[in-house]
């Protein structure tokens, strides 16, 4: 018997799959464009991407919306005066 390298906890992790079973109503058409624009192998593959892409594109649009409330602030574009007597 060979001894194999143990993954460690962290690349299982990482690598971690999780497989679920969901159903859902997909249009065919738009699946089967999005199949082949993006040439996934399978329909999963193309779900999975779309998924991924979606997930990366809505947190590039939140970082960028932060940087540039970071950026208003450091400019000193917000008038906290107002502000000042909100608990008394």
């Amino acid at each position: 018997m060979t001894d194999q390298p143990e993954e460690n906890v962290t690349d299982l992790a990482i690598n971690l799959e999780v497989e679920v079973e969901v159903r859902v109503k997909i249009d065919a058409d738009l699946l089967e464009e999005a199949q082949r624009q993006i040439s996934a192998s399978s329909p999963d593959a193309a779900i999975t991407e779309a998924l991924r892409r979606l997930v990366e594109e809505e947190r590039a649009k939140r970082n960028a919306a932060h940087a540039r409330i970071q950026k208003m602030y450091e400019d000193g574009k917000f008038d906290f005066s107002a502000l000042g007597g909100v608990d008394e």
